[in-house]
C-alpha cells in the first residue's frame, strides 16, 4: 500500500510540475491580447512562437499522462 501512495504522490507532483510549466504561457496570452505585457509576437517573432507553443504544449502532456487515471 505504501509503494502506491508513493507512485500516486510522484503522479500528482509530475502534474504539478507540468502545469506550471505551462502556467506562464496560458497565462501571457490574455495578458498580451489586453496588452498588458508584450505580446508574444513581439518577444519571440512569429517564428519563434513554436517555443512557447511547444512549451506549453508538453507541459499540457505531462500533466495529463500524470493524472490520467489507470
Amino acid at each position: 500500500m505504501s509503494n502506491r501512495k508513493n507512485v500516486l504522490r510522484a503522479r500528482r507532483v509530475i502534474g504539478a510540475v507540468g502545469i506550471f510549466l505551462a502556467l506562464p504561457f496560458f497565462v501571457w496570452l490574455p495578458l498580451g491580447m489586453l496588452e498588458s505585457v508584450p505580446s508574444m509576437v513581439d518577444v519571440f517573432g512569429v517564428i519563434g512562437l513554436r517555443i512557447p507553443a511547444s512549451t506549453t504544449v508538453a507541459g499540457l502532456l505531462i500533466a495529463a499522462i500524470a493524472f490520467w487515471e489507470t
